[in-house]
């Protein structure tokens, strides 16, 4: 790609070391570099677990464990034996949590989603809350439109958790699983060995040290274990001790209750080719099949649903472990037979299923691709499967998302007025402010980003549009829609169709019209070719622009910002796909026009043309 240039050549290397000292704050991001015993060495993910400590204040549960994890209570108890998921335990205590591990970008990760709290800096994230099991400096990383030490309640970030897969090498040798231990203070490679059922030479040789390695503390090392550890059974509280006895005949009973479950819900399968197993508990996590990578399955329903004759269940069976299958009669009584008062985007209906309130999308044929995609990615901006439902006649399904209760973006942009819809339907479109539509373009800019540049292999999205961007309750914009998705080829332009779609959404953002529409007439209105002849008015591009723009917006928005966000998009819909910016650019670009005011004024005018004929923006500035 040819080199490109700012207006002022000055300024944005100004703002970028400004931004990036004020983004810092007391965290010294430095040039820090992941382990090589991280690297990505397999493509294929794999579920493995990570070593945490109880800790008070907060960890001393399952509950709030199993939420900093973004996993379920019940993985947890199960993993390490537990009779109690509530019970509270004593602190410094080891217990295994199972993660998904696989590529992002050139290393290791397992992402977990978590929910930004009062007080959080990605400091303390990193250091104590997951007990140096990740870095900040990867949490910036993967969140790169956020500043470290001043972040909002109630965002989501994606955590990567150091971890590894083995290896065809290792298991050949027998290595079941890496598990990431984080070494403490006191710790040798004698005790840590017997403490995780692992031989030392084992443990030198995948973190390359010497069988007499010791560290003061801090480094996270690869346990490898050719079957999980039995680590100490875990000692609750004092205040619990009277309630222990009361516990384990809980747990006897709800064992009990399992069991008939379990019973019952066989027999409706011998009825059924449809049952709903789990519950909401249970995350559904996806993994590949054993005929593909040579790896070992454990889910002995996916080994039921491929002795069935149902032809659909077993295709689904091979990306989906611990699935939450639902009823097909389930959902359609839940969406009132998908009536109109339930839908939530062009292609969504809102499902109260079993107490969870859920997003249901209709689906027919081969569902591997999009399958596959969700297996493969976990971000904050990324829609997240929850489960799926296969109808009797095994040709059928509906596919089970995470709720954005706000439904599908273009519900928001095109319906002119807002559609008045009961009380009892899903969502009412109503007018989004100008600070809301950039925050969507920035989340929407981040997800594709992820997948362009912090996924092994990079994934080409391949529809983006504003009905497969979804939004949460504050408004917060999910990427679904995987069907079309599919890994990036060798070519460095493959990703640039993402680019000119995403260019295409801002354009809509913008105006508040569709991309392409019929006009009156025999006419086809165009965006793209409109906000050209917009920036390329001269003096009168300000008040061509105004004219132009979604007049629902009124005067909230500042011309410079408007003019600075156009320019963007026209750059990214070039037609010479060599000459689009990559998206780390785009959410530089993005994150610092969301800004406060005395940071996004100097920055509006980088997107602006410099010129009639032509507009220059930045090159290559990555955004972290």
């Amino acid at each position: 790609m040819e080199p490109r240039h700012f207006r002022r050549p000055l300024l944005p290397l100004l703002l970028a070391v400004l931004l990036g000292l004020r983004r810092s704050g007391a965290q010294d991001d430095g040039n820090y570099t992941v382990p090589a015993r991280f690297a990505c060495s397999v493509p294929a993910p794999c579920e493995t677990y990570v070593v945490y400590r109880t800790q008070a204040p907060g960890y001393l549960d399952i509950g709030s464990i199993s939420d900093l994890f973004d996993t379920s209570r019940a993985r947890i108890a199960s993993t390490n034996n537990l009779t109690s998921e509530d019970a509270a335990l004593l602190p410094g205590q080891p217990l295994l949590v199972p993660v998904s591990c696989g590529c992002t970008g050139g290393w290791s990760f397992a992402n977990v989603t978590y929910p930004i709290r009062q007080g959080d800096i990605f400091y303390n994230l990193a250091g104590f809350s997951y007990e140096n099991l990740t870095e900040h400096h990867l949490i910036h990383q993967l969140n790169p439109e956020l500043e470290p030490t001043n972040l909002q309640i109630g965002q989501e970030i994606t955590v990567p958790l150091l971890c590894r897969c083995p290896t065809p090498a290792e298991r050949s040798r027998g290595v079941q699983s890496l598990i990431t231990y984080v070494w403490q203070q006191g710790d040798s490679m004698s005790q840590v060995s017997k403490l995780m059922n692992a031989t030392a030479d084992d443990i030198a040789e995948a973190n390359n040290v010497t069988s007499s390695f010791t560290s003061v503390m801090g480094p996270a090392m690869l346990i490898p274990v050719r079957q999980p550890p039995q680590l100490p059974p875990l000692r609750y509280a004092a205040s619990a001790g009277d309630g222990k006895s009361r516990s384990r005949r809980r747990g006897s009973l709800v064992a009990l209750a399992a069991v008939c479950v379990a019973i019952l819900a066989h027999r409706r399968y011998r009825k059924k080719a449809s049952v709903r197993l789990g519950s909401r508990f249970v995350s559904p996590k996806l993994s590949w099949d054993k005929n593909q990578y040579g790896l070992e399955r454990s889910n002995s329903f996916a080994h039921m649903i491929k002795g069935g004759d149902n032809k659909l269940l077993t295709g689904v069976s091979q990306f989906i472990d611990k699935p939450i299958i639902f009823v097909e009669e389930e959902i359609m009584e839940a969406t009132t037979n998908l009536d109109e008062r339930c839908r939530i985007g062009s292609s969504y209906y809102r499902a109260k299923l079993d107490g969870e309130v859920f997003a249901v999308k209709p689906a027919k044929g081969d569902l591997s691709a999009e399958l596959r995609m969700m297996q493969m990615v976990n971000h904050a901006n990324l829609i997240k499967l929850a489960g799926v439902s296969i109808g009797a006649d095994g040709d059928y399904a509906f596919l089970v998302y995470e709720l954005a209760e706000k439904g599908s973006l273009d519900k928001w942009l095109y319906q002119k007025p807002p559609s008045a819809l009961p009380s009892s339907s899903c969502t009412v479109a109503a007018t989004l402010s100008w600070v809301q539509r950039l925050s969507i373009a920035l989340d929407v800019a981040n997800g594709l980003l992820y997948l362009h540049e912090h996924t092994q292999p990079s994934m080409v999205h391949g529809d983006i549009r504003a009905r497969n961007i979804l939004l949460t309750a504050d408004l917060r914009a999910k990427i679904s829609g995987f069907s079309l998705a599919k890994p990036a080829t060798t070519d460095a332009a493959a990703t640039s169709s993402d680019v000119f779609a995403f260019g295409l959404l801002l354009l809509e953002l913008l105006s508040g019209r569709r991309a392409m529409e019929a006009r009156i007439g025999s006419e086809i209105g165009m965006l793209w070719r409109e906000i050209r002849a917009v920036l390329e008015a001269g003096d009168k591009r300000e008040a061509k622009l105004m004219k132009w723009m979604d007049p629902a917006l009124g005067s909230e928005y500042q011309v410079d910002a408007a003019l600075s966000v156009a320019g963007m998009a026209r750059a990214c819909t070039e037609e010479d796909a060599a000459r689009r910016p990559k998206m780390a650019e785009v959410v530089f670009s993005l994150s610092v026009l969301a800004q406060p005011l005395s940071v996004a004024d100097a920055f509006e005018k980088l997107w602006q043309p410099s010129s009639e004929d032509n507009i220059r923006i930045a090159g290559s500035v990555a955004a972290r």
